[in-house]
């Protein structure tokens, strides 16, 4: 228990497990919430539950895994609290299984982008059994009868339909009045048919976003498991050991040597290999016919991505601090470069061209 003590820091470990278990709680007592809970399962918590294990220690993160798992039981009963299973204890388990076998930083990032893939895709093949494959179908109806019972139902539809989100088909266009002081006058038929149109939209929404948001996901998340927890982890570490008493144990950090973002880039020799993945996960997407071929292109085209962003933002960072950039503009200008769209693009020049100098070039070969 060395490298995994129950408690690491009282204070990480209460404050991370209230901002973990307290939301996810107060949200599952109601239905309308409940959507949140899955969305916080889904894209928050693997994170913080890797974060406050590594901060806080061993009791918080596996308090904050039960409160996650008791929330979609709640929620969902036990299809929800097996679903939830199925996805959290994996990524939370291979989490500690890096620290303990302290891979290094970028060999762990891909055993937790690989274990975030499985995970979703078994979670994934379990909804779909669940509803005879028609998950999306069967969402869509969900989102339909939530969006039927809820008071604000009727104004809800007329503003969608007013902002050209939905339509009425014109044999029911004289159902649906709106009156220039803002009463209004809706047929059932009419309403009817805008909550089918609804269904539709969320169906069509989900047929597109699923895969695409799991590959995306499942990066991100991969990454930010490890990331995360290593950088805070480290400063909280050594101000763990700054502050304590001479002759004091303070447990020690698993460190898997994560280069500084400046000094980050892509080895020799891979760069045109992570451009051939870049490329054939675009060609995939565009021409797939099945839901595994789409799946696989999304993976590598947003695996390559994610490589060129982070070598475009290690040139940022190490450009600005060349510059002598203060910190807060060291994090709002990459964050600016990311939403535009423009650091894959510099991560693939800086591969190209060698700015920053860090690829040794290649040894020339002796002359027989």
């Amino acid at each position: 228990m060395k490298d995994f003590p129950l408690i690491r820091s009282g204070k990480a470990a209460l404050i991370g497990f209230l901002l973990l278990a307290v939301p996810m709680l107060l949200l599952s007592l109601t239905p309308i919430t409940g959507i949140y809970v899955v969305l916080f399962v889904l894209f928050v918590l693997p994170m913080g539950l890797c974060l406050v294990s590594g901060l806080g220690g061993l009791i918080p993160g596996m308090a904050g895994l039960l409160c996650g798992l008791i929330a979609c039981q709640h929620l969902l009963g036990v299809q929800g609290l097996a679903a939830a299973a199925i996805y959290l204890i994996p990524v939370f388990a291979v989490f500690h299984l890096i620290l303990w076998q302290k891979l290094p930083f970028f060999k762990g990032c891909s055993l937790m982008i690989v274990t975030h893939i499985l995970a979703f895709s078994c979670v994934y093949l379990y909804a779909q059994q669940l509803f005879d494959h028609q998950l999306y179908q069967a969402v869509a109806d969900m989102a339909v009868k939530a969006l039927a019972e809820m008071p604000e139902c009727d104004i809800l539809l007329i503003q969608m339909y007013q902002m050209g989100v939905i339509t009425l088909p014109d044999a029911l266009q004289e159902q649906l009045r709106i009156l220039p002081s803002g009463l209004y006058f809706i047929t059932p038929a009419a309403k009817q048919d805008l909550l089918l149109s609804i269904g539709a939209l969320v169906e069509n929404f989900l047929v597109s976003m699923v895969m695409l948001m799991m590959a995306q996901h499942a990066i991100i998340s991969g990454v930010a498991c490890l990331l995360l927890p290593q950088r805070f982890g480290k400063i909280a570490y050594d101000k763990q050991v700054f502050l304590a008493k001479e002759g004091k144990n303070i447990p020690s950090f698993p460190d898997l040597n994560m280069p500084p973002l400046s000094l980050w880039h892509i080895p020799r020799g891979m760069g045109w290999k992570v451009g051939l993945a870049w490329v054939a996960g675009s060609l995939l997407q565009a021409t797939a016919q099945s839901t595994a071929a789409a799946m696989a292109g999304s993976i590598l085209y947003y695996g390559a991505t994610a490589l060129f962003t982070w070598q475009g933002a290690a040139l940022l960072n190490f450009t600005q601090k060349a510059r002598g950039t203060k910190r807060p503009f060291r994090v709002m200008i990459p964050l600016l470069f990311y939403a535009l769209g423009i650091l894959p693009y510099m991560g693939i020049f800086d591969q190209i061209i060698n700015l920053r100098g860090l690829r040794k070039p290649p040894e020339p070969k002796e002359e027989i």
